[in-house]
């Protein structure tokens, strides 16, 4: 029998979800494929950026992303399938055609923390691992769409020049590179994506679509056990002590204040107009989250 309700980890680049990932992979019931963006884009390979909807999600292309997830599934003698590819962000509708009796996740995370360490990582490089599994999972037919991002990354890996730009494409963002100063291209991309997903789920949960279960990742950071028995409750999991007990045990409250010490006043400055309406919208406050040393 093919697998049933999927569980799926919506959230934006370095917002938590391999950690999330992580804690589901301890419940013996669940598959866990991190980040296999070759299945979400077959037959889209070829889009501007990466937003998908109902409009491209042909029957053949449902069909196959279907028939691949239950392989893997059964591959793995498991019940079930939990997954996560950021930049399904911008893909809540798509992902909810395909899926649409998935248990989805969204985990929001304060977007200076995701500005920071995303320059964190286009500083550093992509990991050659990364770059050669991601060749290796390609389909040959899709190739071409992919050499140019592996060529560039390769490229800086090599020059050991920062990247221009590394994660999820919203819409617009060829025109930011080298258009846009570096910080204010990080904070579009993490408002441009959180901003699409937020409307997408609002959007669906109108029209009557399953809920969507939303919570910040600084909140289960300060309360693992309390908001994974929640998060395991609305994605029915039984006996879910193991996953609940690793992330206990794995969360670092520190990981969400790097940005306070780490973020100069000019930076913040700069990026305050672009992400202040997103976070605002999530719940944050920019001024009762300043880093302390402004904090009277």
């Amino acid at each position: 029998m093919p697998c049933t309700d999927p569980i799926i980890l919506i959230g934006t680049h370095r917002s938590g979800t391999t950690w999330l990932g992580d804690v589901f992979s301890r419940h013996s019931d669940l598959a866990y494929w991190e980040e296999p963006r070759h299945v979400w884009t077959w037959g889209n390979a070829y889009t501007p950026d990466d937003v998908l909807d109902e409009t491209n999600a042909k029957p053949r292309v449902r069909a196959h992303i279907r028939k691949t997830f239950d392989a893997f599934v059964r591959e793995q003698g498991k019940s079930r399938l939990v997954e996560k590819t950021p930049s399904n962000t911008l893909r809540v509708r798509f992902v909810r055609e395909v899926f649409p009796e998935a248990r989805i996740i969204m985990v929001v995370r304060d977007g200076r923390s995701v500005l920071r360490s995303t320059d964190e990582i286009m500083t550093g490089g992509v990991p050659m691992s990364k770059i050669i599994d991601r060749a290796r999972q390609t389909p040959l037919l899709e190739w071409p769409a992919f050499a140019g991002q592996a060529g560039g990354a390769l490229l800086r890996k090599v020059t050991g020049k920062k990247l221009s730009y590394w994660g999820p494409r919203p819409p617009g963002w060829k025109s930011w590179v080298g258009a846009d100063h570096p910080d204010v291209i990080l904070a579009r991309q993490w408002a441009g994506c959180m901003a699409r997903a937020l409307d997408d789920s609002e959007a669906l949960e109108r029209d009557g679509a399953p809920p969507i279960l939303r919570f910040r990742y600084e909140d289960v950071m300060a309360n693992p056990g309390e908001v994974m028995a929640r998060v395991c409750e609305h994605c029915s999991l039984a006996t879910p002590n193991a996953s609940i007990d690793f992330a206990k045990a794995s969360a670092d409250p520190a990981r969400a204040d790097k940005w306070r010490t780490q973020l100069d006043e000019d930076t913040l400055a700069r990026v305050r107009p672009v992400m202040e309406p997103t976070l605002e919208r999530l719940g944050y406050d920019w001024e009762a989250t300043e880093r302390s040393e402004n904090v009277a």
